[in-house]
């Protein structure tokens, strides 16, 4: 049935969203009008001079604008449509539109919002911001009993869409705004959900906090009821970057105590974005329970918890960051042990310079002067300088990206952390954007540090990082967080020069063992014969 109308819409120049939208609004508000009237309902049905007129002068131009066509186009529209179930419709146009990728949200989130708002111990007004994220929720889940809907959108033909779905449902109720100023509301709800843009940095000069996430966060948790709780869905970066963004996630958790964070299933967002995202409670009261962490495993299109450990509030207002993989992490007693030793530490970015490679296409890869490190140059912690590929382009175009020797190396795309210190090589060596490189001051030794970096503690720290879900992304500004124990130079270059021996040793007997088993082989072959 929508691939019909669909066709049929776009055969008439009718293409963009809004377009679609709107002549399926007009099609069902004209059938909602003919089955007030059964009496006529039939004879205006078939009639295309009377549907056309009745159209106009019912629906008129105020709210959907003037009808894009002749009788017969409306005649064909109604017919193909008039039975069409404008939030499926919605979702599925919303869904294939390539102009404007529109975030849809899995209808798991939209049940976990139905399960906390239903646990809540006083009222039921509930509150679900830019609903049009929301669509496939809202076609696949039943309303509690007694539960009043406030649905918020800012985008004018989706709010008329959802008011003519709703119009025999009095308790669900449709608003035009929009998160990132100031609401047209003056009153608290006991339940919100809201899944901001992630990475949508807006432009009003007399904000501090340019991020799309923690402006409407800002915007939505005065409008919560006490008792009540925000349900939002936010980024990697806004778990741990610091200055603008860590002052907010400081004076949110303060005026609306974070109860609870979990980590979302990887690909819960594709194919919008493949960023790692995380579900977080706010609550408009301080109520002393602990904070529940944990994540999200999706079975059966349902989301449940795994791995939910319980944490002091007292202990999480003194966290800079709300990295919770590091609390998850399977050696969280190692993590806090080392963050917690009096030990001195000192971060990445106080002890070197970071910074990531050049971009390079493959149709730049030829013969040239140039040699180009990438993740596949790094192998068993080393660099394997006899696999270098080239560029050919002047040296003093991509200095700034130039890799010298005693430089620690480390991947940040790709699946897995790969780390080595570089050796220095005949030619200029850059480095390619999969690589951040780190070129240490007087304060740290290389080795000393990749050691630290390659350890279970380290691996955990870089991976809390992670902006993305199963390939990695990671950005010089954050690894440049990560804090390292800072011993003297003495005893750095000491486990540096026990490591080299150690991996030396290892390496060698690895390379005996290997042929004596060849020639072992060979031996067992030949008296076979």
């Amino acid at each position: 049935m929508f691939q019909g109308f669909w066709d049929l819409c776009w055969s008439h120049d009718l293409k963009t969203r809004d377009h679609l939208l709107r002549e399926a609004v007009r099609v069902v508000k004209m059938k909602q009008y003919l089955d007030q009237i059964p009496a006529e309902h039939d004879d205006i049905a078939s009639d295309p001079e009377l549907l056309f007129e009745r159209m106009k002068e019912q629906i008129g131009t105020m709210e959907l604008g003037h009808f894009p066509g002749d009788r017969e186009l409306f005649y064909k529209l109604y017919h193909l449509g008039k039975d069409i179930d404008l939030l499926e419709y919605g979702l599925q146009t919303i869904r294939q539109d390539r102009v404007i990728a529109s975030l849809q949200v899995h209808s798991g989130l939209f049940r976990t919002f139905i399960e906390h708002g239903s646990r809540q111990r006083n009222g039921r007004n509930w509150l679900v911001t830019e609903a049009e994220k929301f669509f496939e929720g809202l076609s696949e889940q039943v309303l509690p009993e007694g539960v009043r809907l406030t649905l918020l959108t800012d985008n004018y033909i989706v709010a008329v869409l959802l008011k003519t779905y709703y119009l025999d449902k009095p308790a669900v109720r449709v608003i035009q705004g929009s998160i990132y100023h100031p609401l047209p509301l003056n009153e608290f709800f006991d339940a919100i959900l809201s899944v901001p843009h992630f990475g949508l940095k807006l432009e009003e000069q007399d904000i501090q906090l340019r991020e799309a996430e923690g402006v409407a966060i800002k915007q939505i948790a005065p409008l919560l009821a006490h008792g009540g709780k925000l349900m939002s869905v936010l980024p990697a970066r806004m778990m741990f970057q610091s200055g603008a963004i860590g002052e907010w996630r400081r004076e949110m958790n303060e005026r609306f105590p974070v109860s609870a964070i979990h980590v979302l299933p990887e690909g819960l967002f594709r194919p919008y974005t493949s960023v790692k995202t995380y579900l977080i409670l706010f609550c408009n009261e301080q109520s002393g329970a602990d904070i529940q962490l944990g994540r999200y495993k999706l079975v059966s299109s349902t989301l449940q918890e795994a791995d939910v450990i319980g944490y002091k509030q007292a202990a999480f207002r003194q966290l800079e960051d709300w990295r919770i993989e590091l609390l998850l992490n399977q050696d969280s007693q190692t993590l806090a042990a080392f963050q917690q030793a009096a030990i001195p530490k000192i971060k990445l970015k106080a002890a070197a310079d970071l910074f990531r490679g050049k971009s390079i296409l493959k149709q730049d890869l030829q013969p040239g002067s140039i040699s180009v490190l990438n993740i596949s140059n790094l192998e068993n912690g080393e660099v394997v300088l006899d696999q270098l590929e080239t560029i050919q382009e002047e040296e003093r175009k991509v200095r700034r990206y130039e890799v010298l020797s005693g430089d620690l190396v480390m991947t940040c795309r790709g699946t897995q952390t790969k780390l080595a210190v570089f050796p220095g090589h005949s030619q200029m060596v850059i480095a390619s954007a999969n690589i951040i490189v780190i070129r240490f001051r007087e304060q740290v030794d290389s080795m000393y540090a990749k050691m630290f970096l390659e350890s279970p503690v380290g691996l955990a720290l870089i991976q809390s990082f992670q902006r993305g879900t199963t390939v990695m992304n990671l950005n010089p500004a954050d690894v440049g967080e990560i804090e390292i124990p800072l011993w003297p130079m003495e005893r750095q270059l000491s486990m540096s020069q026990q490591y080299r021996e150690e991996k030396k040793l290892y390496m060698d007997t690895i390379q005996a063992a290997t042929k004596r088993w060849e020639q072992q082989q060979e031996r067992m072959y030949a008296d076979l014969f």
